[in-house]
């Protein structure tokens, strides 16, 4: 079989009728370069109808740089918000036609024999965005001092190092709070787990937010259920057994445990929102689907993979970059509240 010639950057210039150096400046995005819009758009068609792609090897030898960047995480590729980070590093490679390397790494051992740092010595990378992975105070100084370009997303590290995308969930908390004191329900309960040392700041949010709305705390709205989260329900029996009844709102420490706190009101006959109101602290793709469909805080997790994408992009090019970002949470209400 006779092997199909690919299109090249000169049958682009032809079709588009401009000269291969324009379809080069349109196609590698160069700076300082004025195209025209209907040109730009001639060259973007042309490549399109043509089915033509970039040598990126190539391109990445004659630019000298590796167009890519490196991301490293603890989370499994399955994880939903790990995902919806990643999504938004893409959109914002994409303008300059960068990609995503990912690096698994295991920060045991020095972070200089980490395979995103190997890569970035090698020039297989051009910088390192850590998402969802915990750096030492010594991993920190050995980025700055050998000038690694690097950015830390929702790590929950210590907040006077640099280089972060964080967020804030405190004013969403409030909001979702506030709602619920509008609607008539003053009796507000946390629904979590023990010993969740992550999500604490879940649980101090929700008491900040209780005295920034004036809404009671009391002991037995502080609903710490032993055990996993699959366990929840067997705890939901047990207070319901003892009080005969759920408290006018819960807040849930998770979509998940919203999810089953749902279900249980299901089983008892408990009507929501009428009789009870859930809101659950975090972002599922299945918040639209349950029945009814569950209010939520969530993590603003795609603009965080933008906005860290970029702060990335500022530090390799030597522009000025804010040290720390932080991004806010937003109250999602559904029928659930």
């Amino acid at each position: 079989m006779e092997k199909t010639k690919k299109p090249s950057s000169r049958d682009v210039a032809r079709e588009a009728g401009v000269s291969q150096a324009t379809v080069s400046y349109v196609l590698n995005n160069v700076p300082g370069v004025k195209i025209k819009e209907e040109t730009r758009e001639a060259v973007l068609a042309a490549a399109r109808k043509l089915n033509y792609y970039p040598n990126e090897i190539a391109r990445s030898m004659r630019l000298k740089k590796a167009m890519s960047i490196g991301v490293v995480s603890d989370k499994d590729l399955s994880n939903f918000r790990l995902m919806k980070i990643l999504e938004g590093i893409k959109d914002a490679l994409l303008p300059k036609n960068y990609s995503i390397t990912l690096c698994f790494d295991k920060q045991n051992g020095p972070i200089e024999q980490a395979e995103s740092v190997r890569y970035y010595r090698s020039n297989r990378i051009e910088g390192i965005i850590f998402v969802y992975a915990e750096l030492r105070e010594e991993d920190y100084r050995y980025l700055h001092e050998h000038k690694v370009p690097f950015v830390v997303i929702n790590s929950h590290q210590n907040q006077s190092l640099s280089n972060q995308v964080q967020n804030d969930m405190e004013q969403a908390l409030i909001t979702a709070l506030l709602s619920l004191k509008n609607a008539g329900k003053e009796e507000v309960a946390f629904l979590g787990l023990q010993d969740r040392s992550p999500l604490d700041r879940r649980f101090r949010g929700y008491l900040k937010a209780l005295a920034a709305c004036g809404l009671p705390a009391e002991e037995r709205l502080c609903m710490r259920a032993p055990g996993k989260a699959e366990e929840i329900e067997e705890y939901l029996e047990a207070y319901y057994a003892e009080h005969q009844r759920l408290p006018a709102a819960i807040l849930c420490e998770s979509a998940g445990i919203g999810f089953r706190l749902l279900r249980f009101a299901a089983r008892k006959g408990v009507t929501v929102p009428e009789q009870l109101s859930v809101i659950a602290i975090g972002s599922s793709r299945f918040s639209t689907l349950s029945y009814p469909a569950l209010s939520t805080i969530e993590n603003p997790l795609y603009e965080m993979g933008y906005t860290g994408c970029q702060l990335l992009f500022n530090l390799i090019e030597g522009k000025p970059a804010q040290s720390i970002i932080t991004l806010e949470w937003r109250f999602v209400p559904r029928e659930s509240s």
